[in-house]
C-alpha cells in the first residue's frame, strides 16, 4: 500500500511566488529561466576559457555556448587575472544579443587577488595571521633585503597547490606605545626564509607601496592570511578579507565590508560596466571564519592589534555582521532587479536569507558526498531557501565532477547524475552541467533534452509540490528524549509541542531513542522553528539542527530552523535492529519540534510536470513501483521504452527515472 504525502508549505509557496512576480522587476521577469517551463539549466564557467582566447572569433564561441539558457562566470579579475579583457567583451556582447539569458557574475567573497583594484582597500582591511618584531633597524632599499626577526615560524614558502604561494608580509610601524599603525605600512613579499640566522629575505615595496624604513623596535611583520594561487601559472596568492573589520563608525561606513560593496558597485550600478548583468554569485562567502587555516597553525589576529586575545574571539563573532552589511548595501544600492546569491552548501556558508535570492550547491548535496549520503541535507536546505528566500528566489546546483580528497576529481556514476537532477527538479533549482558524461556534451544530457536533440523545457510546467511515497504503512516508533548531556530542559506542557532550551553555554544536544524490530532504513519527519541570541546581535538569525544516526558520521544530516514553522525529512538507512540513537545538535537556545514522526521503511520523493513525472530513489535499495500509484496517464516513455499505467518499474538504488508521457510528445 502506498502512502503519498504533499509538502504542507506548498500552498504557501505557490502564493508567495504569484505575489513576487507581480513584484518583479521586468528585466527578470523576462528571463527564460525565471519561467514556469521545466528543466532549467544555463552554463557553469565552462565557457570562460573559450572566452578569454583572442584567436575564437565571438561568433564560434556563441554559437558553442548558447544552447542553455544562461551562464554563471567570472568577469572580473579577483581571482584568475584577464577576465576582465576577452572574456568580458565577449560576455557582454552575449547579454546584449540575448537579454533573455541570465548572466550572473561568479565573484570570491572570501579573497582576492590583491593586484585587483587593491587601491579600493585600506591596509587592515585584510586578515593576518599573528606575526613577529623585526629585531634591527630596516632602511629604506628597494633591493631584496634580509630582515632579522624574533620568530621565523609565523613565515611559510610553497604552502599552496604544487608548492606555489610564499607569503606576502605587511611591515607595519610600532608607535612609541608599542601600538601598531596602519597607516605607515610597507607591502613585501616573502623570497627566502634562514632558521639558523632567524632572518627572512623579501622583496620590498609591493603591492602600491614604496620601501619604507624602521626603527630598531618599530617594525611588526604580519604574514598575510590567504588563499593559495587559484588562477593556471600564477603565483600569486588570494588575500583574504577582513568582514570583521567594522571601522569605527557606528554605521560601519568605515568598515571592510562597506569598501568591497562600493568596489563591486562601481561595476554593477546602473552606470557601472556590468550593469546588463543580473546578479552575482558569491564564491566562498562564509557565514563565520574561524581560526583554522591549511597552511599553518598559527593563530589569526582578527582585531590586527599584534598578538592573539580573547578580543580576537569578540572579533571572529563580528564576521557575519560584517557580511550582513556588505549584502546589505549591495541589496539596498541594487534593488530587487539584480539577483545576489552565495555558495550554501556547507554548514558555515550563508544564512542570509533576508538579503540573497538563492544559493549555488556546488556538488549537491554537500562537497565531499560522493554517494548522496546527505540527501536530507541537500532537500532540507534548499527548501528552506525556497520559503524564505529574498524574492524572487533562485538557486542552482553545479553538477560537474566530484572532488576528491586522495587525487584528481572524477565523473559521477551515471545513477548519481541522474539523482541530483532528479533532487534539482524536485526542489525547483536550476541545472548548471559542468562536465561531459561518457558519450554526451555538456549540454545535451538526456534529463535536459526529453529525448530530443537539444536542451529544452521538456516537462512544461510543474503541476505537483514535492511528493513522498511510503513503501510501506509500518507505524511510527516512539521517540523518547533522553538529556544525556545535562544541557537543556524540555517543556511538554503542550501536548503538540516540545520546546527544548539550552542551559549554559555552547551547542545545544540532546538525543532521540527508538526501537526497530528488524535492520531497515528510517525516515523521521518533523516541524520546527527556533531561537537564539548567543552567538550573533541579531536574534532573527537562522540556526542549524543536525542528525547523527548511531553515531555514524557518514550519514549526518541537517536542516535550517527559524522563526517560522519548517517541515523537514530526514533518510537514514539500514539502522540496526533493536535500540537505535539520534544524536541531535543545533546553534539555537530554543527549539519548538512538533510533529515528529519516525517510520521504518524507505520512500521516494516524485514531483509531477505537465508533460512528465521524476521520481527519485535516495536509498541504498531498488524499490519496486507501481506506476498506477503515481499517474492516471496510460502511454508513457521511460528511457525511451513505452510502459503503461498497469505496469510496474524499479528504481535503481541512488537513482531516478524520468517518465514523459506520450500523448504529449
Amino acid at each position: 500500500m502506498m502512502t503519498c504525502i504533499k509538502r504542507i508549505s506548498y500552498c504557501l509557496l505557490i502564493l508567495l511566488s504569484v505575489t513576487s512576480s507581480a513584484v518583479m522587476s521586468s528585466d527578470l521577469s523576462s528571463l527564460t529561466i525565471m519561467g514556469e517551463e521545466y528543466p532549467k539549466s544555463i552554463y557553469f564557467r565552462n565557457a570562460e576559457n573559450s572566452a578569454a582566447n583572442e584567436t575564437i572569433p565571438y561568433e564560434k564561441w556563441k554559437n558553442r555556448w548558447s544552447k542553455l539558457d544562461g551562464m554563471v562566470v567570472k568577469v572580473l579579475d579577483e581571482e584568475i587575472p584577464g577576465r576582465s579583457g576577452e572574456a568580458q567583451k565577449k560576455f557582454l556582447k552575449y547579454k546584449q544579443e540575448f537579454p533573455q539569458k541570465m548572466m550572473l557574475l561568479h565573484f570570491n567573497g572570501n579573497a582576492r587577488d590583491p593586484r585587483f583594484d587593491l587601491d579600493a582597500f585600506k591596509h587592515h582591511d585584510w586578515t593576518y595571521f599573528v606575526g613577529t618584531d623585526a629585531q634591527g633597524k630596516i632602511t629604506s632599499s628597494p633591493d631584496a633585503t634580509d630582515i632579522k626577526v624574533n620568530n621565523t615560524d609565523v613565515f611559510k614558502q610553497g604552502w599552496g597547490r604544487g608548492n606555489k604561494g610564499n607569503d606576502d608580509i605587511a611591515i607595519v610601524t610600532r608607535t612609541t606605545d608599542g601600538k601598531l599603525n596602519w597607516e605607515r605600512v610597507e607591502q613585501v613579499k616573502l623570497v627566502s626564509i634562514n632558521k639558523k640566522q632567524s632572518s627572512i629575505t623579501v622583496a620590498r615595496g609591493q603591492f602600491n607601496t614604496k620601501p619604507l624604513s624602521f626603527d630598531k623596535g618599530k617594525a611588526y611583520l604580519a604574514p598575510h592570511v590567504a588563499q593559495a594561487p587559484f588562477a593556471k601559472g600564477s603565483e600569486q596568492s588570494l588575500w583574504r578579507y577582513n568582514f570583521t573589520q567594522l571601522g569605527s563608525k557606528a554605521d560601519y561606513s568605515q568598515s571592510m565590508a562597506q569598501a568591497l560593496a562600493d568596489n563591486l558597485l562601481s561595476y554593477m550600478s546602473s552606470d557601472g560596466p556590468l550593469s546588463s548583468f543580473d546578479g552575482i554569485e558569491f564564491d566562498v562567502l562564509a557565514d563565520y571564519r574561524g581560526f583554522k587555516h591549511q597552511s599553518r597553525k598559527d593563530k589569526i589576529d582578527y582585531n590586527f592589534d599584534g598578538k592573539f586575545s580573547s578580543l580576537d574571539n569578540q572579533a571572529a563573532d563580528n564576521y557575519r555582521i560584517g557580511v550582513r552589511h556588505f549584502l546589505t548595501q549591495l541589496r539596498h544600492k541594487l534593488g530587487d532587479n539584480k539577483l545576489l546569491l552565495a555558495d550554501g552548501n556547507e554548514l558555515n556558508q550563508q544564512r542570509e536569507f533576508g538579503l540573497l535570492n538563492g544559493i549555488e550547491s556546488e556538488t549537491w548535496p554537500s562537497h565531499w558526498d560522493p554517494e548522496i549520503e546527505q540527501w536530507s541535507s541537500g532537500m532540507n536546505r534548499h527548501l528552506f531557501w525556497n520559503d524564505n528566500c529574498y524574492s524572487p528566489c533562485f538557486s542552482y546546483i553545479k553538477l560537474g565532477e566530484l572532488p576528491s580528497k586522495k587525487g584528481s576529481s572524477v565523473a559521477p556514476t551515471e545513477n548519481t547524475r541522474k539523482l541530483r537532477v532528479a533532487a534539482a527538479l524536485i526542489m525547483d533549482a536550476t541545472i548548471a552541467p559542468a562536465y561531459r558524461p561518457k558519450g554526451k556534451k555538456i549540454d545535451n544530457w538526456p534529463e535536459l533534452t526529453g529525448g530530443k536533440r537539444n536542451y529544452n523545457s521538456w516537462l512544461g510546467k510543474v503541476i505537483s509540490p514535492p511528493m513522498y511515497y511510503k513503501i510501506s504503512d509500518n507505524k511510527p516508533k516512539n521517540c523518547i528524549i533522553v538529556n544525556d548531556k545535562q544541557n537543556f530542559s524540555v517543556d511538554e506542557s503542550s501536548e503538540k509541542v516540545k520546546i527544548i532550551k539550552r542551559i549554559g553555554t555552547g551547542t545545544l544536544q540532546f538525543s532521540c531513542h527508538f526501537s526497530l524490530a528488524s535492520a531497515d532504513d528510517v525516515v523521521l519527519v518533523m516541524q520546527t522553528k527556533s531561537k537564539s541570541t548567543h552567538l550573533t546581535p541579531r536574534t532573527d538569525q537562522v540556526r542549524y539542527i543536525s542528525i547523527v544516526p548511531n553515531e555514524d558520521q557518514s550519514q549526518e544530516n541537517m536542516t535550517w530552523s527559524g522563526n517560522n514553522v519548517f517541515e523537514s525529512r530526514f533518510y537514514f538507512k539500514q539502522l540496526k535492529a533493536g535500540l537505535n540513537n539520534l544524536q541531535f545538535e543545533s546553534d539555537a537556545e530554543e527549539i519548538h519540534i512538533s510533529d515528529l514522526s519516525i517510520t521504518s521503511g524507505a520512500e521516494v520523493m516524485y514531483r509531477e510536470f505537465e508533460n512528465g513525472l521524476v521520481i527519485a530513489n535516495p536509498f541504498r535499495k531498488p524499490i519496486l513501483l507501481d506506476i498506477a500509484d503515481f499517474t492516471e496517464r496510460k502511454n508513457l516513455l521511460i528511457d525511451n521504452r513505452k510502459y503503461e499505467k498497469k505496469d510496474t518499474i524499479t528504481i535503481k538504488a541512488k537513482d531516478a527515472i524520468f517518465i514523459k508521457y506520450k500523448d504529449m510528445i
